[in-house]
Parts: structure tokens; sequence; C-alpha cells
């Protein structure tokens, strides 16, 4: 049943968790790094915006600790750093069957990775020790180490604000509901402000913030509230515990991902009203596409394996246009993801990656990533990153042409 999966999961990652914290830490092994001009190509800047006010009224923020000044901080890893080739295409139809391997992250147990939106710099959250680490992606220098999640969360959620000078990150766990959701100057890696409630997410325009309440006698709530005030907007009722929280692209809708009732389901709302527009169910996880046209959604077969079916929905009427693959990993809830500009999609099939064309749906790919649990693209188009359940962050791109 769903809900015993659930626990064995939850059970396996803790042992996992238990079982990194004994083992002692190896040194990585020295391979060489990727012998190529390291000069990155030109990327477009980040258009600037105007900052925006972070003392709300209704979510108040813990005291500001900022971290160890440059001159304090540990010198950058020295392991194999993410040197990337200076030629790398923009990842397309024509070229998806050139992509390989780059790169790596020198540092493995990753559970999300996000991008800046100049592409210059990515982040990614570890579930070993609950740190969130931001690297330069032309130079392989560690920039930050963000300490301010505490056992025993999970590291889940990752986003730069538009003009990238923020950085967002969220944590799951019921047992330290003041832990959730953390802003961080994503320059000093100062925390900038800390957000009460058991899950949160950010609108991709940073106006709004989503906080999960779960309180014993009331239920579970999902507080919309605007992100530089703090004034409540909408308070949506869950019909039980919510794992998940996203916004369509343009932030017209929320979803919360629940389990009820040994069944896996989605709720959306609208933002504007807070109306609850409708609730699915038997599904696994979902990603809208850039323009917010399609849904590409994981859905449980039923057969109580750890497989389900990729379908691709009319996201405006939620109408099934296509099954792409019968043998999407499941276990996991691997987010499949959209290039930013929407002509490829990619989810995890079997043991390896499979890369499909938005226009035709037809194959254009497949990378040997085994048992991935995580993607994303960068915002230029450049790269693709895969995080895998071994916790190795895996950078692929298209090396020269166009």
């Amino acid at each position: 049943m769903k809900k015993g999966r659930i626990l064995l999961i939850t059970v396996l990652f803790g042992g996992i968790f238990l079982c990194l914290a004994c083992t002692p830490v190896r040194e990585p092994a020295q391979n060489p790094p990727i012998q190529q001009d390291i000069t990155p190509s030109p990327l477009p800047n980040a258009s600037p915006a105007t900052a925006t006010s972070l003392t709300p009224t209704l979510l108040p923020p813990s005291t500001v600790t900022p971290l160890p000044s440059p001159t304090l901080r540990p010198p950058p890893t020295l392991t194999p750093a993410p040197f990337l080739p200076a030629d790398l295409a923009v990842i397309s139809p024509q070229n998806a069957p050139q992509l390989r391997q780059v790169a790596a992250l020198p540092e493995q147990g990753a559970s999300v990775v996000a991008f800046s939106p100049d592409s210059r710099r990515v982040a990614a959250g570890f579930f070993t020790t609950n740190q969130v680490k931001v690297w330069d992606l032309a130079s392989g220098e560690e920039l930050l180490t963000l300490s301010g999640h505490v056992d025993p969360r999970i590291i889940s959620y990752l986003a730069f604000s538009p003009d990238g000078s923020r950085l967002a990150s969220g944590a799951q766990g019921w047992d330290a509901p003041n832990d959730s959701l953390i802003l961080w100057d994503a320059s000093t890696g100062r925390e900038l402000l800390r957000f009460d409630g058991v899950l949160g997410a950010i609108s991709p325009d940073w106006r709004l913030v989503a906080l999960t309440q779960r309180e014993k006698d009331q239920g579970v709530t999902l507080i919309l509230s605007d992100l530089a005030s703090g004034e409540e907007l909408h308070s949506l009722e869950a019909t039980s515990d919510i794992y998940d929280v996203s916004f369509s692209p343009q932030g017209q809708q929320v979803a919360a991902k629940m389990y009820h009732v040994f069944q896996d389901l989605f709720s959306f709302w609208s933002v504007e009203s807070g109306r609850l527009d409708r609730t699915l169910y038997d599904w696994l996880d979902f990603s809208y596409s850039p323009d917010g046209r399609f849904i590409a959604a994981l859905l449980d077969t039923g057969s109580g394996s750890d497989k389900g079916e990729l379908n691709i929905f009319d996201a405006a009427t939620f109408k099934w246009i296509k099954t792409l693959a019968k043998d999407a990993d499941s276990l996991w809830y691997a987010y499949p993801a959209f290039s930013p500009d929407g002509q490829i999609l990619a989810a995890s099939t079997g043991d390896h990656v499979t890369l499909w064309d938005t226009q035709t749906w037809k194959e254009l790919s497949s990378l040997p990533a085994s048992s991935p649990s995580g993607f994303a693209f960068s915002p230029d188009g450049r790269i693709l990153v895969t995080n895998t359940l071994k916790g190795q962050v895996q950078l692929w791109g298209v090396v020269g042409g166009q």
C-alpha cells in the first residue's frame, strides 16, 4: 500500500543518513580537471530589480546572524571542481543526442539543485549535512556554505530570486516547524528571514510565499501571503498533510501534494481568488512547461511497483494528451523537468534519463544517469543537472556547435 511504501522510504532514508553520519570521511579521488579553456562563454547578465523589503508584519524574521567574513571562510574545496568547457551550446532537439557529462560537483549527498538566473552559480542542498553550498561554475570555487536547517529535516527546495540577489532554501520534516523556509543574501550568505511553518515555497516572481501550517486540532492549511509585507491573502484548507508545494510559471495557481487514504493527490487553487480549482488523485509528481501550456505528470498505475506512467496534460483543462513512458521511475518521485525554452522534457526512466522533443513528443536521447532523483536545466539552456540517489551531481552539456 502507498502509505506503507512511504514509511519504508522514510526508514530507508533514515538508515542512509545514519550510515553516512557514522562512516569515516574519505578523501575524494583526485581526478584531473578537464583540460579545456575554462573561460566561460558570454552569458546574459541578470536584469536588475528593485530591492524588496523583507520585514513582514505577520511573518516575523529571526535574529539575523551573518556568516563569517570572507577572510575567515575556509579555502575553496580542492576536490575536482566543476570546471565547464567554454564552448557549451544551448541544448536543443537537434543536438540533444550529443549530450555528455562535462563536469560533476565536488561534493556528494545533494538532494536538490538550483541555478542563479545568469547561470553563473549553482546551489545544492545536501541531505548529509543539511547545508546549502554555492559554487561558481566558471572557476569551480566554492562561494558559500549556508548552515541554518537543523536535523531531522531534509533540504528539498532551492530557488534564486529573479535578480539573483537572494536564495531561498526549504526543508521538510515534522519535528522542527520553525525551519521550513529561509531567505539568504546570495552574495554574503547572511540569513535575511526565517519563516514559520512546516513546508514552504515562493512564487516565480517572488511576490508570494506559500507556507504549510499544521495544527493538531485545526488540521492542515496552506497560507498564501505577500512576501514583502507578510500580509496574509488566503488560508487554503487541505485534506491531509502536505508534502510539496509548487506554483505555476506565471504564479496563477498554487498546488499542494498530499497523501490521503492510501492515495496520492494534488489540489490546485487559484492564487487570485483562493478557490479550489481541482483535485487529482494518483498523481505522484508533476512539472509545468515554462510557458504554462503543458503539465508533465507521473501517475501511479496501482500496480504496486516502483514504476509509474509519464503523461502529458493540457495545463488549462487538465485534458490528457499523450503517454510518454509506462516505466518512469516513481519510487523516489523524481520530478520531470522542461528546458527553459520548453522544447525538451527530461525524466527518469529505468536506469537512465530520457529526453523528448515537446513539439513531436518523440524520444531524442538517453543519458546513462543511474537512479536520478532530481533534474534542473540552467536558465541559459546550456546545462542539464541530474542528482542521483547516491548523491552524485552530474552536469551534462553539448560541447561545441550551435
